[in-house]
């Protein structure tokens, strides 16, 4: 359910974040870690949080034959899908209870939720959207016409279903999902917590003092964060089956922020083995419309929506685009408020060789 954000404000100035001397001054968060597997148990059962291909061979199989299982467990539907997708919106409870460890442990503390209580996490970003949240309120009070009206706004941004055809069909739907996923996951729990501690460990975790914001965007390969007071702490949890994309969720004064780890994280590999961020960045060049993006780009820093008229392709269809550029190292995405634009990374452009530095040099 990440990335509500519809901005349609353009301009050519994309240097906000700076103040006026002597005016105010916005203190820095806070950055620290979350290296609990509770997110990758919520994100390994949604379709949409990752990319097979990042992935060890070894999980991928596995990984396709377990989501195909449990959704055929919970109905095989449309609506049986989509109460799947909104298992991840359980990370909001999660990141204000350090205590839920594990991922049996997450059911127990969904399975204490009343339904309302736990409807009201799962619309938790829908809520804080001012996009949608008049509707999201009014669909959790009952109003059909207004939950229409937000499933038909989400299909439009997301370019398919979102919602279950009922707002009766979601908390039940998801706590059959979560029971179905705990035994498939629990059996690569503790190997995928060793991925998260040797990711963390390779990190240079006094940078997070020195320089939060900056530590930020390496973890997350380029996510740049405009310093905000309503942001007073950002947890990065590291993330295996996320891979290769971020998931950024608000919850208060709290920025959590699920980013894919590193490729030494993943355990020795093979000399004949190429290495994933080499086969990433070279997927990511192969494709016309991705060439597109980053030749707009070089040209200035843009916004989804300005992408989107350029290119004339669905807004849903450029942000995917767009992660692949990210996940490579070749585009920064910069969070400002409400407002999302995006930056070639001339320095990784120029590394990928020199075709591509003439292609975007035009």
């Amino acid at each position: 359910m990440a990335g509500l954000k519809n901005p349609t404000r353009t301009t050519r100035d994309r240097s906000a974040g700076l103040v006026r001397p002597g005016l105010t001054t916005i203190q820095l968060p806070v950055v620290e870690f979350d290296v609990r597997p509770v997110y990758d148990f919520l994100m390994s059962a949604c379709n949409d949080c990752g990319e097979l291909e990042d992935l060890l061979p070894e999980d991928r199989g596995w990984l396709q034959e377990g989501r195909a299982a449990v959704l055929a467990e919970v109905g095989g539907t449309e609506s049986a899908r989509a109460c799947i997708g909104f298992g991840g919106e359980i990370g909001r409870l999660l990141v204000v209870r350090p205590e839920v460890k594990t991922a049996r442990q997450v059911v127990a503390a969904v399975d204490e939720l009343s339904d309302a209580e736990l409807l009201e996490c799962l619309f938790g970003e829908l809520i804080d959207s001012p996009e949608v949240s008049d509707f999201a309120r009014r669909a959790l009070n009952g109003d059909g016409e207004a939950y229409a009206a937000l499933g038909d706004q989400l299909k439009h941004w997301k370019g398919h279903a979102v919602m279950p055809e009922t707002l009766a069909e979601l908390a039940p739907g998801t706590r059959r999902a979560l029971h179905g996923w705990l035994p498939r996951f629990e059996r690569v729990e503790d190997r995928v917590g060793r991925m998260l501690t040797r990711d963390v460990a390779g990190r240079h975790a006094d940078d997070a003092v020195a320089n939060p914001l900056g530590f930020v965007e390496k973890a997350t390969n380029g996510i740049r964060m405009v310093p905000d007071q309503r942001t007073r702490r950002i947890v990065l949890a590291p993330s295996y089956f996320g891979r290769p994309y971020n998931s950024l969720t608000k919850v208060g004064e709290i920025t959590l922020v699920c980013y894919p780890i590193a490729d030494s994280a993943l355990g020795a590999g093979g000399r004949s083995t190429p290495p994933v961020a080499t086969v990433r960045l070279y997927r990511a060049l192969g494709d016309e419309s991705r060439l597109r993006i980053l030749r707009l780009l070089a040209e200035r820093d843009l916004y989804l929506t300005e992408l989107a008229t350029a290119l004339d392709l669905s807004k849903p269809t450029v942000s995917h685009h767009l992660a692949q550029l990210r996940s490579a190292g070749l585009v920064t995405m910069t969070e400002q408020g409400n407002l999302t634009y995006y930056t070639l990374r001339r320095d990784r452009a120029a590394e990928a060789g020199p075709e591509l530095s003439a292609f975007l040099a035009r």
